[in-house]
């Protein structure tokens, strides 16, 4: 079609205008209106694309648009020169209705024309869930694609600006609206998910080179042409509800101003206005089983002294792993046996994996696994154990014979050793010739006493509550499981009376499963996502916090918050916070500030989750190269995320033949792709990596690689946040384009640190700001070289680092000047490696906001301490392998002021000198393999902060001083300290053997 065609069509629709402000009497305004606009719309919005290439596929289009405007220019000539009862008047009134017609078929063709070579058939399969939010992650994604020099959009741009526009007037619309909870609203949300998943595929198809042009902008105007459709029904819903005068409560809370803050949620405000999330934790206690915790151990520690398993046997749910964690802890078996191990089987189990781990726990090492054969390891873990008066708990036994793969290095040496079995049947009980123990059903008073816990922590009920608390512990049917879940639920409900009854009244006589669709419906919108995303990991993984947070945000889960709230990364961990206190998620692990590190789902809650996922096709798992593949899509061109995970328990790794990282390259659009688990012999090389790098949407990239080298393609994933390296045993050379990465947030490597090439002048000129950088793993520093002068001084919002410091001994200071990092402002975690012995006196150079600090193998006397002591915001200090050295630590007064954690392990420390002064605010105290040390120091008792001490591999005389500490606070009423004890030593002299 040729250009003077579109002038001609600029000048028809200006000739309209004038028409409807005439008033002719053979062209209504109204109708002239609509035709005004729906010209505007096809002129602003589609015609250009007819002037692209001419192709067979558009000439249909292009005769029919000619033909629309032919046959308007010629309505606009007759109704300007038409008088009554004039044949041109009968022309003009029959003409305007018959080319408004002609617009939508004109429209239609359009949208058939584009269905035919975009199938459709992905849209039906887009996920259901998180609608809401994905929607906001989509304009948050337009407006950065519009707004980037970085991004070619040229010739989509114009048309990407009113969808943009038209996405964020539907969205205002629905905010507006609130829910109607009606079929209709319904059917619209469905429309505008698919049109959100529909522009974010054509638009990325565009930036990956993928299709031609004119499908590209066809797909656009097919988008703009439903959202306007949309606009229009919900227009006419929202005139409806004003008529009626009704009041609905808002659907669209996305497109809040507020910062999301849970139901019934701990906010602190501190100082500065930081904003602190507190979980809810009930007290650490056995709720119910008590009969049953006793007549565990009595098993445990009496009877026959030979070798004896023990079975917990009962339902899913019922609570078998909470009271065999119970009886593990438990200061009896603590002081009876000389060594434990924990263990989790499950249906699918790697037998090295799991012996591996149970040695780990009896040496309080690990050795390594390559090189060693499975008949040599068995022998190590048996020597080990021999003689000793061991208890291993074996939890989650499906099969007799998982204990028939671990049973052979457990010797009986007819002292008392002990074995725990928790499983779900019977038969797996006697099947192992041990004592099975079936656990009971609570009774209706220990599921009062479990939901008062989990709802009012050491509160007191109200009077006004009790009986329908009562009423609904009695309605979970002795299953605590249901009563955990019932609290999560009743958590985010108010509490008042009627409330409660509304609960109690839907879900009486329910199954857990009732419960758990009761629970997930009523979770906010963009919690649903996030809760199903724990059904991607394997049964029974212990999931990694940080990991799971930055997936969140990659895949697009997480609500931006406004300007000056909080960070994605702070919103997030408010999420999984939520989830928490609703009872849907168990956590493993504490950091030592006291967030979550580690955690998980319980397998009813997990099986729930995967079911949910295929209904809403969330996302779908494919079993390929003996491991499995999670895909967040239900369509090849449209795959978001692939998460790979193969022999998730194994220490054996596949050969790469096996593995073809070359299939990954069909998923063009990839935004999320870990492979960090894929145990490929030797990772990915080189040219793999090069291959990867051509997914330019990646923005979560989790590999284990081969190659000592990052190739500089990797400078081509212009959005990467999160870039994960592990498998690799020497240094990694990073390029000069990783620093391009501006998008980048976190970069983080395992066991091992990068190495940077040799970067040129221009290089460092040219190096830009990375504001976004949060934290990075493992950088190499010494005083004064290129990388402290000129890369870490631009990564001004560092907050987490783990570094390696060497030596920079000045003669004229007569100092070892160390890595000057107190300009990093937002730091506030720190590890250090030191590479070889550590020259001193040194000259440390930290920020003064960092708050958790780990050093090891750097050396040093104990005087040179002083200088972190003197640091104001330390909270977490964590001494590990040589970090110092010498018989004396002498604590000085002034220092360590707001230490809350200190970790001390593997020192050769022999004598602390210190008081319940020195550490005033102190909470936890963890000493692993000082195996020197005496004692510690009788006044921290009176510490009174002090909550846990933790001892592994100590020496007899340093638990003994423990003992007598937790005995003394026991006298004097105060039941706040707790202590544990793991695997002592004899004190010198002594070979160092176990006792």
């Amino acid at each position: 079609m040729d250009k003077q065609v579109l002038v001609f069509a600029d000048y028809l629709i200006h000739k309209l205008r004038i028409l409807s402000d005439n008033e002719a009497p053979f062209a209504p305004k109204d109708l002239t209106g609509i035709l005004i606009d729906e010209l505007g719309f096809l002129r602003c919005n589609f015609m250009d694309l007819l002037l692209q290439n001419p192709v067979t596929e558009i000439k249909s289009l292009t005769i029919s648009t000619q033909t629309l405007i032919f046959e308007t220019g010629v309505f606009i000539y007759m109704s300007l020169n038409a008088e009554e009862d004039d044949p041109k008047a009968k022309y003009c009134r029959f003409k305007l209705p018959d080319l408004l017609k002609a617009v939508d078929n004109l429209k239609q063709q359009a949208s058939d024309l584009f269905n035919k070579f975009f199938s459709k058939s992905w849209q039906s399969n887009c996920p259901s869930t998180n609608v809401r939010e994905y929607v906001n992650f989509l304009i948050n994604k337009l407006d950065e694609l519009l707004h980037s020099k970085a991004v070619p959009l040229n010739a989509l741009k114009s048309q990407t600006e009113t969808v943009y526009e038209e996405i964020m007037s539907t969205r205002k619309l629905l905010c507006d609206i609130g829910e109607l909870g009606n079929s209709q609203m319904e059917f619209l949300l469905i429309q505008f998910k698919d049109a959100a998943y529909q522009t974010e595929y054509i638009i990325d198809s565009f930036l990956a080179g993928e299709g031609s042009i004119w499908c590209h902008k066809l797909g656009l105007f097919v988008v703009i042409k439903d959202v306007n459709i949309m606009q229009k029904h919900l227009k006419h819903l929202m005139t409806m509800m004003m008529t009626c005068d009704t009041v609905i409560p808002s659907i669209y809370s996305g497109a809040s101003t507020l910062a999301y803050n849970p139901p019934n949620s701990n906010v602190v405000v501190g100082s500065e206005g930081e904003i602190h999330y507190r979980v809810e934790e009930a007290a650490n206690k056995l709720v119910g089983f008590k009969d049953a915790e006793e007549d565990i151990i009595e098993l445990l520690t009496g009877g026959s002294r030979q070798l004896k398993i023990v079975s917990i046997v009962g339902m899913p749910g019922l609570g078998k792993t909470t009271l065999a964690n119970s009886v593990y802890k438990h200061p009896l078996i603590n002081l009876h046996f000389h060594a434990r191990a924990w263990c989790c089987v499950s249906q699918v189990y790697e037998k090295d994996t799991l012996l591996f781990d149970i040695f780990g726990q009896i040496a309080g090492k690990t050795i390594p696994c390559h090189g060693t054969s499975q008949e040599d390891f068995i022998q190590k873990l048996y020597q080990i154990l021999k003689g000793r008066k061991y208890l291993i708990v074996i939890d989650d036994v499906w099969d007799i014979k998982a204990w028939n793969d671990l049973k052979e290095p457990f010797p009986d040496d007819d002292n008392g050793s002990r074995i725990l079995f928790t499983t779900r049947q019977r038969a797996v009980a006697l099947g192992a010739n041990s004592i099975p123990y079936d656990l009971r059903m609570f009774s209706p008073e220990e599921s009062c006493e479990l939901l008062w816990l989990k709802l009012f922590d050491e509160e007191i009920c109200p009077t006004e509550l009790s009986d329908i608390a009562k009423s609904i512990a009695r309605n979970c049917k002795g299953l605590p499981l249901a009563v955990v879940l019932m609290a999560g639920i009743l958590k985010g409900t108010e509490r008042r009376e009627d409330c409660w009854e509304h609960v109690s009244n839907k879900l009486i006589s329910s199954e857990v499963t009732d419960i758990l669709e009761f629970s997930y419906k009523h979770l906010p919108y963009f919690l649903k996502p996030c809760f199903l995303y724990f059904a991607t990991f394997p049964e029974d993984m212990t999931i990694s916090a940080s990991k799971l947070i930055q997936l969140w945000i990659c895949e697009g889960f997480v609500q931006q918050p406004n300007l000056g709230q909080n960070s994605l990364e702070q919103e997030a961990e408010n999420y999984l916070n939520d989830l928490v206190n609703r009872s849907l998620v168990i956590i493993d692990r504490r950091t030592s500030r006291g967030g979550v590190k580690v955690c998980h789902v319980h397998d009813v809650l997990r099986d729930f989750c995967s079911i949910k996922l295929q209904d809403e096709r969330f996302m779908m798992q494919e079993h390929r190269f003996g491991g499995t593949f999670i895909l967040h899509g239900y369509h090849e061109k449209h795959i978001r995320s692939l998460l790979f995970y193969y022999g998730l328990h194994s220490a054996a790794k596949f050969r790469r033949s096996l593995f073809d990282y070359n299939i990954i390259l069909q998923y063009e659009l990839l935004r999320v792709l870990d492979l960090g688990s894929a145990q490929v012999e030797n990772g990915a090389d080189t040219s793999d990596l090069i291959n990867i790098a051509k997914l330019l949407h990646l923005r979560y990239l989790a590999i284990r690689i081969h190659s000592n080298k990052i190739p500089a393609e990797i400078g081509n994933l212009r959005y990467l946040e999160t870039f994960l390296l592990t498998g690799a045993t020497d240094e990694v050379i990073l390029p000069e384009a990783i620093w391009k990465l501006v998008s980048l947030k976190h970069i983080q490597t395992e066991n091992y640190f990068f190495r940077f090439q040799h970067y040129t002048q221009d290089f460092f000129q040219n190096f830009s700001q990375l504001d976004n950088l949060k934290s990075i793993s493992a950088l190499p520093l010494r005083n004064g070289d290129d990388v402290e002068k000129f890369i870490l001084r631009r990564l001004t919002n560092i907050q987490k680092l783990r570094c390696r410091f060497s030596n920079s001994w000045n003669d004229s200071t007569g100092y070892n000047l160390l890595p000057v990092l107190d300009f990093l402002s937002e730091l506030e975690s720190l590890k250090v490696f030191f590479f070889g012995k550590t020259l001193y006196p040194c000259k440390f150079s930290f920020p003064s906001n960092l708050k958790k600090l780990t050093i090891s193998n750097s050396y040093l006397p104990w005087y040179e301490i002083s200088i972190i002591g003197q640091l104001p915001n330390l909270e977490v200090l964590k001494l590990l392998n040589k970090a110092f050295e010498g018989q004396e630590w002498d604590m000085r007064e002034g220092e360590f002021q707001k230490l809350k954690v200190l970790k001390l392990d593997s020192l050769d420390i022999e004598l602390w000198n210190a008081s319940s002064e020195h550490l005033p605010g102190l909470e936890k105290l963890v000493l692993i393999s000082c195996r020197q040390l005496e004692e510690i120091p009788s006044s921290f008792g009176e510490i009174p902060t002090l909550q846990l001490i933790e001892m592994k591999w100590c020496s007899s005389s340093a638990m003994e001083s423990v003992k007598q500490i937790l005995e003394e606070q026991r006298q004097m009423s105060n039941d706040q300290l707790n202590v544990t004890v793991v695997g002592t030593v004899r004190n010198r002299g002594h070979n160092g053997s176990a006792v």
